[in-house]
């Protein structure tokens, strides 16, 4: 269909990661070399053949600019997503979550049988009744049975084993929220922690500070002219908003007093300055910080600074960050992941190859 659309006259630019698409482009044009502040940068230009060549030229140790596509390093085979990874084969003995009588639209009242503590990959041709089982019968009914009910569940007999998870949680490219003042570090509550720190500072119980003073949603220690959000939203009747940074606080969200009160030489706007990785430095003696961020490492986020907006976050850094969020809470929960094109290899790595293990501070 692209290359009928091509043929047609007409010119097509696709975001695209996968590699059957690139291969067949006229043209591939890759930006890195890594995410975040690391990418930006044109690293690739030209044939898809040109690119493949670029990747043996990098094995070969002929270097260049060019070589640093983590793409052509992908499609040659360089790089693999999961290498050198095994299965985990359950047993007779293990745990499994059992769906009887699955009879939603076109299920045939089927039995299937999810071994736990394993990633189980549900596959089959469009239209086959993947997403009728897994959205409709087992995610709503498993939901209704946890207590907190999304819609009318698919028609089913019984599911055995639920009491074996604590909860189920659906992973998907649904928006995760459009407040400007939701950002990495508050999403996955790392900033409760952070901010009872602060709070203990000499200066701040000298001063009768709280865990409060430094919320930048409310309290006092936000500042008055932006209310914590750290710019101006001006709304324009024609056009898209605009966003000016506030002039009585300079973009830092809080009250020049509030300031004051320094951890190891940082304040609390320096603070939600730094990245993922730099944060978990800073507060290296800290258990409780560690823990909530450990999970945004974990799946690849590493470069985000703590107070980035959300809305600035790409889909699949969105996608992240939402399992990070549930990677920082305790249980035992069925995620279900609905198939979701557009990650790129490298990250992918990160869903499949790195277990979420938090590091102990020294």
């Amino acid at each position: 269909m692209l290359q009928r659309l091509r043929d047609a006259g007409n010119s097509l630019l696709v975001v695209e990661h996968d590699p059957q698409i690139m291969l067949a482009a006229d043209r591939i044009l890759d930006i890195g070399p890594g995410p975040g502040e690391r990418g930006g940068e044109v690293v690739f230009y030209g044939t898809p053949k040109q690119l493949m060549t670029s990747a043996k030229s990098m094995r070969t140790g002929k270097r260049s600019k060019q070589t640093a596509s983590l793409t052509a390093q992908y499609l040659s085979g360089a790089l693999q997503v999961a290498d050198g990874q095994s299965s985990a084969v359950p047993g007779d003995e293990s745990d499994y979550l059992e769906i009887r009588g699955a009879a939603e639209h076109n299920l045939q009242q089927i039995d299937v049988r999810i071994p736990l503590n394993c990633m189980v990959t549900l596959t089959g041709v469009s239209g086959s009744g993947k997403s009728t089982l897994v959205n409709e019968v087992l995610f709503n009914a498993l939901s209704k049975i946890k207590g907190h009910p999304e819609e009318m569940p698919g028609t089913y007999h019984e599911i055995v084993g639920h009491e074996l998870i604590d909860d189920v949680v659906m992973l998907d490219q649904a928006p995760i929220g459009k407040s400007s003042r939701s950002n990495p570090v508050s999403y996955v509550g790392g900033w409760d922690a952070i901010r009872k720190r602060f709070a203990k500072a000499p200066l701040s119980v000298e001063r009768n500070y709280t865990a409060g003073t430094f919320s930048f949603n409310a309290g006092n220690g936000r500042c008055p002219g932006c209310n914590g959000s750290g710019f101006e939203h001006v709304e324009m009747q024609f056009l898209s908003d605009v966003y000016l940074r506030c002039p009585e606080c300079n973009g830092r969200r809080y009250r020049n007093e509030i300031l004051e009160v320094m951890l190891h030489g940082k304040t609390v706007a320096d603070v939600l300055q730094l990245t993922v990785n730099e944060a978990l430095e800073f507060f290296a003696d800290d258990r409780e910080v560690h823990r909530v961020l450990e999970p945004l490492r974990a799946v690849g986020l590493d470069y985000l600074r703590l107070g980035q907006p959300v809305p600035t976050l790409s889909g699949g850094e969105a996608q992240r960050l939402k399992l990070a969020g549930y990677l920082a809470k305790t249980g035992e929960s069925l995620f279900l992941r609905k198939h979701v094109l557009g990650i790129q290899a490298q990250a992918s790595g990160k869903y499949l190859t790195r277990p979420f293990m938090p590091t102990a501070p020294r």
